[in-house]
């Protein structure tokens, strides 16, 4: 497995350095003999450090993981059953919320998008979020509605074919 790792890692060093090679010619161009060896030594030891900040890092996982498992070890089979039903409380409480968000979201008739959105703790607290949000989409819809209020209104069809005919030709 890591040497699959270090195949695909090498691999796409690889590809950026034929990347990195056309702007390295864009670089250098203007540089001296000593300058472009002084950014080549600089490049190939970032290179080497990011390889080796790769390495520790893997090796700090693994040694992680360890961790947890001799802390896991150590731990009595009551402590991992408390740890497991607090986790399920956690997990029950969050679906009873979401359950209450939903139900209030129903009542008060506001979309299932919005009901994420409601706060409260309570469903008297969220209903009121709800009155709130609903007022503000009703007061936005009522913003964007044209009003037709501007005088007498002309039929969209003409009387005749002859009229019709005078409008195309825009003479009528």
């Amino acid at each position: 497995m890591a040497d699959e790792e270090n195949t695909t890692i090498d691999v796409t060093e690889e590809a950026g350095s034929a990347t990195d090679t056309a702007q390295q010619e864009d670089v250098t161009a203007n540089l001296s003999d000593a300058g472009k060896k002084a950014l080549t030594e600089e490049r190939k030891a970032r290179a080497a450090a990011e390889r080796q900040a790769r390495s520790a890092q893997k090796q700090l996982d693994e040694l992680g993981k360890r961790l947890q498992e001799f802390e896991d070890r150590d731990k009595t089979e009551a402590q991992k059953l408390a740890e497991r039903a607090t986790a399920a409380e956690k997990q029950a409480a969050d679906a009873q919320a979401e359950l209450m968000r939903y139900r209030v979201a129903a009542d008060k008739k506001l979309p299932a998008e919005l009901a994420a959105r409601l706060r409260g703790s309570t469903p008297e607290e969220m209903a009121a979020d709800a009155d709130e949000l609903l007022s503000l989409l009703n007061a936005q819809q009522q913003r964007q509605t044209p009003s037709y209020d501007g005088g007498v209104r002309q039929s969209a069809r003409p009387a005749s074919m002859n009229d019709l005919i005078r409008q195309t030709a825009g003479r009528g």
